[in-house]
């Protein structure tokens, strides 16, 4: 009997947010950015709860969970905002 193997894509994202308070960016990942802004916008995340309100300015759709976990420390080492002067949309 043979059996089947069924491969399926669980994207994660890199997003990156802007503070409409201090223009500052943050950049991290999850499998769903709307909650995370959501808690970023509940201040019940202690780095970003200063510059509330946050909005999205990028959103980055990666494989897998380790591919956006590198995506985002290579942003985060060039410095967001340059990371996205390089990168344009």
């Amino acid at each position: 009997m043979s059996e089947s193997h069924h491969s399926f894509f669980m994207p994660h994202y890199v997003y990156i947010l802007q503070s409409l308070k201090h223009q500052g960016y943050y950049c991290g990942s999850s499998a769903d950015v709307d909650v995370r802004l959501q808690k970023h916008n509940s201040k019940a995340t202690p780095s970003t709860k200063t510059g509330v309100p946050w909005a999205v300015r990028r959103i980055i759709i990666c494989e897998s969970k380790r591919e956006a976990l590198q995506l985002e420390i290579q942003i985060k080492k060039r410095g967001i905002g340059r990371w996205m002067n390089d990168h344009p949309e």
